[in-house]
Formats: structure tokens, C-alpha cells, sequence
């Protein structure tokens, strides 16, 4: 553990009390652990998240509470539309994230809960509705082009794309504020805690010690940490003014993030089958 003697001391008398999952992968975790090793110290893990039974009495009181926190911003704004997801199998959000175990989880700094940033959903969002729904493939190059001609008068707002308008007032401009406003989503409970492996099969040639991805190198394990199936999250999205217009951006936004949930997936290893989510009304 590279900290002062004195903060190890101090960790070490208090860390089998921590609830925080993020002082136990950052603080409490040996840098050097690796292999099955890692494995086990992901198994044995005792805070927030290891298995549903152990949740203690805080840990759970702490999710409620940081749940109900998120609940009541949400619906101070504008709006404000809420629906829970949870992963269809297992789903990682910050798996390359800078960590010293390698792998990470996007988690909130403060208390530790593992969370969906809201910058993630949002992106989500309009790659769904890019793809999809205005069949393009690069925003800055398709998609803001239009919406130039648009604010030079060489377009009319009825001669955008079907969508169109409706994506740029959503999502926004470089030179305007998206009408939706995306919120980070949260668990609803305490959510579950699985390790999974991915291995690379070449670890020479992947190296550069070797030209050849040759049968006889060694698979290298990397354990890294999940969030299960009975993980389940609330979402928000909500306007930023109180106008019709924008209750009706609200519901489109909603649309398109759930669809994105179910269709293209969230976080890392999506194309591996990881971060496809069950959508389920509040």
C-alpha cells in the first residue's frame, strides 16, 4: 500500500468496519495482488456489495438514503421522468478507468455506491438515436453541419431531417445547452457484486516479444468486478425549463435512452453480451 505508515495504521484498524467499496479498491487493495489472488480478495470483499445476505444494517441505510437523495433532484426539476433498469446479465460502467488493480468501476466518490454517470447515459442517448433513428454516424460531421445551415437561414426549421431538431434541442450545440437535462443513475438496493475473467490468449505477441499470436503462450487472467443481474438502478431525465415543448423533448430523450439501454448496451464489453439492461417502469 503506497501511503504514509501512519494512514496504513489508521486503515488497517478501520478497514474491516469500511463500508465504502471505493476505499477498499483504491485504498485497502495491494497493488501488487494479481492472478488468484485478485480473485479471492474480489470474493472475500466485505462492504456494500459482496452478496445481498451480508449487506449490513448502514450499508443498506446508506443505499436508501443516497437513492431517496437522487429521487428528490429528480423531481425538482422540470418535467421530471424516472424508470428503473436492471443488467439482463452482468454489465461493468469505468472498467478502464484508472486503478490500481488494473480494472475499475465507476463509483461515487463520496460514499462508494457504484453509479451510471449521467455523461454516460446522455451519450447513450444520442448514439441510440444517431444510429437509429437519423441513420448517421458522426455528429460533428453530419448532424452539426445541418443545424449550421439552419442558424445561417440556408435551412428552414421544417426542412431539417425528420428528428433532427429534435436530437440538436435534446443533446444540444456548441453554442447552446441541451433542453434535457441526463441525471447519473443509482441503485435502488444494494446491488450485487460478481467477479468475471477475461484472458488474454497472447500475452508475447500482444507484448511485442514475439511476431506471432503462437498457440504455446500462456493465457494472463485478468479478474475484474461486475454488477450482477439483481443489480437494479433508478434513471431520471428531466427539462430544463417548464415549457410544453420541452416535456415533449423529455419523453423523446426517455425513448431514446431506454431503447439505447435495451438495444446497444451500457459500459464496457457490450459486444461480449455485458451491459444489456431489463427496462422496467417506477
Amino acid at each position: 500500500m503506497n501511503l504514509p505508515h501512519d494512514t496504513q495504521r489508521n486503515f488497517r484498524l478501520h478497514e474491516s468496519k469500511s463500508d465504502n467499496l471505493g476505499l477498499w479498491l483504491d485504498r485497502f487493495a495491494d497493488p501488487a495482488i494479481e492472478g488468484q489472488k485478485k480473485l479471492e480478495f474480489f470474493k472475500n470483499l466485505k462492504p456494500v456489495l459482496n452478496s445481498k445476505p451480508y449487506i449490513s444494517r448502514s450499508s443498506q441505510g446508506l443505499i436508501d438514503a443516497f437513492y431517496r437523495r437522487s429521487l428528490a433532484v429528480a423531481n425538482s426539476l422540470p418535467h421530471a421522468r424516472t424508470f428503473t433498469a436492471s443488467p439482463e446479465w452482468r454489465m461493468v460502467v469505468g472498467l478502464g478507468q484508472a486503478s490500481i488493480l488494473e480494472t475499475a468501476m465507476t463509483l461515487d466518490r463520496v460514499t462508494g455506491i457504484p453509479i451510471i454517470p449521467a455523461s454516460a447515459l446522455k451519450g447513450l442517448a444520442a448514439s441510440y438515436a444517431l444510429l437509429c433513428v437519423l441513420e448517421k454516424t458522426k455528429r460533428d460531421e453530419e448532424v452539426e453541419k445541418i443545424y449550421q445551415k439552419y442558424l445561417k437561414h440556408e435551412l428552414a426549421l421544417e426542412d431539417l431531417p425528420p428528428s433532427c431538431g429534435d436530437f440538436l434541442n435534446i443533446f444540444g450545440t456548441q453554442d447552446q445547452a441541451g433542453k434535457v437535462i441526463f441525471l447519473d443513475a443509482v441503485p435502488t438496493e444494494a446491488p450485487t457484486l460478481e467477479p468475471d475473467i477475461m484472458n488474454c490468449h497472447y500475452p508475447d505477441y500482444y507484448g511485442g516479444k514475439t511476431p506471432n499470436p503462437t498457440p504455446y503462450q500462456s493465457p494472463n487472467p485478468v479478474y475484474f468486478l461486475t454488477l450482477g443481474r439483481e443489480s437494479k438502478f433508478a434513471f431520471a431525465i428531466a427539462g430544463r425549463d417548464s415549457s410544453k415543448s420541452t416535456a415533449a423533448l423529455v419523453r423523446l430523450a426517455e425513448k431514446w435512452l431506454k431503447a439505447g439501454l435495451q438495444e446497444l448496451g451500457i459500459g464496457a464489453k457490450t459486444a461480449a453480451g455485458y451491459g444489456y439492461l431489463e427496462v422496467s417502469e417506477s
